[in-house]
């Protein structure tokens, strides 16, 4: 009975000898570090415009009219471009904030900031009027 309980014991110190081989972020506490989730690669974004009806074209790629809503990557931060007949264009910036974890399993999800982006368009100013065509004179003959 000995050599089965001596078996086992060998096996567990192995079992538990490979748990410390594990990277760690908390090297002091010697807790290996498991990450259960992936944190997402996109997320969607809502896109708003006053007047609605507005063209929106995130700088990542996409096109929508407004209201819409696009995905779009978490990485970098980018840019929304609004375009709309009769109004100014207007470029509002997007920022993706990285997710934060808390212990091992605790997660804030990544996200973006501002969402929804929302953009005033202003009209655009009427054009100038059409200058007047030059006065000819007549030459006496």
């Amino acid at each position: 009975m000995r050599m089965p309980r001596a078996i086992a014991a060998a096996a567990c110190g192995l079992a538990l000898e490979g748990c410390s081989a594990v990277n760690s972020n908390l090297p002091n506490l010697n807790v290996p570090n498991i990450d259960l989730f992936d944190p997402p690669s996109s997320a969607t974004l809502t896109i708003q415009s006053n007047p609605p009806g507005a063209e929106a074209r995130p700088s990542s790629g996409g096109l929508c009219r407004t209201p819409c809503e696009l995905p779009v990557p978490l990485n970098d931060g980018f840019t929304v471009t609004y375009t709309l007949d009769g109004y100014l264009p207007q470029t509002v910036p997007v920022r993706s904030i990285p997710p934060q974890k808390s212990a091992l399993i605790d997660m804030t999800p990544a996200r973006l900031e501002p969402n929804p982006v929302m953009a005033q368009l202003e009209p655009a100013p009427p054009p100038p009027p059409p200058e007047p065509p030059p006065v000819r004179r007549r030459q006496r003959p």
